[in-house]
C-alpha cells in the first residue's frame, strides 16, 4: 500500500531529523533514539495518506497503478478506509507522545480534505497547496522531535516543501490515463504535457541556485562543504529536468518522477550543513 511513496515519506524527514541532531550536538545514542522515533512516525504518516488516497482513487489506480491492494483485489475500498480510521488514533497518540501533535493534526486535517472531501473538479486547485502544507507538517515534526524550531529550521521547513511541491504536477503527466478515466482535472490534461514538462524542467534547473543563496550560504559553512551541497542538489535536480524533456513516455515519466523524489531526499541530506 505504501511502497510508491515510501521514498518521500521516510528518508527525507529522517535526514532532516539527523540534521537537527547534528545541530544540537546530540550523542550517537540520542541520535539513534530520534531516528527510531521519526521512522515510526513517518511510517504512520505514509499509511494515513495512502490508505485514504487509495480508498477513494480505486478507479484511477486500476489504470495507473494496478499493483496497489484495491485494484489487485487484496482489499476493498471500504477496507482501505477502515484501515485509515483505525491508524489515525495511533498516529495522533504517537504525535502527542513525541511532542509534535500539532503537526500531526495539521497533516491529518489536510489529508482528510484532499483525499476524502475535495471533489475531482477542484483537484487542480487543491493538490499543490495541500501537498505544501503536508510536507511542511512532515519536516516540522521531524525537526521538533529533536529540538524547538528556530528561525534557521523554519526557513528550511517552509522553503523546501514549497519549491519541490511546485514540481509535483509532473506526476499528472505520468497518470493522465487514469485521471481522464475518473474525470479529474489536472494541469497535464488541461494544458497538455509539454507545458508541464517545461515548467518542471525550469523549476528544477533553478532550485539548486535558490537553495545555494537562501539556505547554504547563510549557514556560514566552509566553501568546501557548501560546494558539496551545491553539487549534490544540482546533480539530483538537473538529471530529472533533462529527462522530462528528452524521455517522453509513461515508463520514463515514472522514473523521472521517482528521481524528483530522490532529489527531495538528497536536498534533505544537505541539512547536515547546519552542523556547526
Amino acid at each position: 500500500m505504501t511502497i510508491d511513496n515510501l521514498l518521500a515519506n521516510v528518508p527525507s524527514p529522517l535526514m532532516f531529523t539527523v540534521g537537527a541532531c547534528f545541530r544540537a550536538h546530540l550523542s550517537a545514542l540520542g541520535t539513534l533514539q530520534h531516528i527510531g522515533q521519526i521512522v515510526v512516525l513517518q511510517l504512520l504518516y505514509g499509511y494515513v495518506f495512502d490508505a485514504s488516497n487509495q480508498a477513494r482513487d480505486a478507479e484511477e489506480d486500476r489504470v495507473n497503478k494496478p499493483h496497489r491492494p484495491v485494484p489487485a483485489g487484496l482489499i476493498t475500498s471500504s477496507g482501505s478506509l477502515r484501515r485509515f480510521w483505525a491508524v489515525m488514533p495511533l498516529y495522533s497518540l504517537l504525535g502527542w507522545k513525541l511532542g509534535v501533535l500539532e503537526w500531526v493534526v495539521l497533516f491529518q486535517l489536510t489529508t482528510i480534505f484532499l483525499n476524502l472531501l475535495c471533489p475531482p473538479r477542484l483537484y487542480l486547485w487543491c493538490k499543490t497547496p495541500c501537498m505544501i502544507i503536508s510536507t511542511v507538517a512532515q519536516l516540522a515534526a521531524a525537526w521538533q522531535v529533536v529540538s524547538p524550531i528556530d528561525t534557521t529550521a523554519l526557513l528550511w521547513i517552509l522553503l523546501i516543501p514549497f519549491v519541490f511541491s511546485l514540481a509535483l504536477p509532473f506526476e499528472d503527466v505520468r497518470d493522465m490515463a487514469g485521471d481522464r478515466a475518473i474525470g479529474r482535472r489536472t494541469p497535464a490534461l488541461i494544458l497538455g504535457h509539454w507545458p508541464v514538462r517545461i515548467w518542471f524542467a525550469a523549476l528544477l534547473a533553478g532550485i539548486p541556485v535558490l537553495l545555494h543563496y537562501a539556505l547554504f550560504l547563510p549557514t556560514g559553512a566552509s566553501p568546501g562543504r557548501t560546494a558539496v551541497c551545491d553539487a549534490l542538489v544540482a546533480t539530483a535536480c538537473w538529471l530529472p529536468a533533462v529527462r522530462a524533456l528528452t524521455l517522453r513516455h509513461t515508463a520514463a515519466d515514472r522514473i523521472t518522477y521517482q528521481m524528483l523524489i530522490l532529489a527531495y531526499v538528497t536536498t534533505m541530506m544537505t541539512s547536515l550543513i547546519l552542523w556547526a
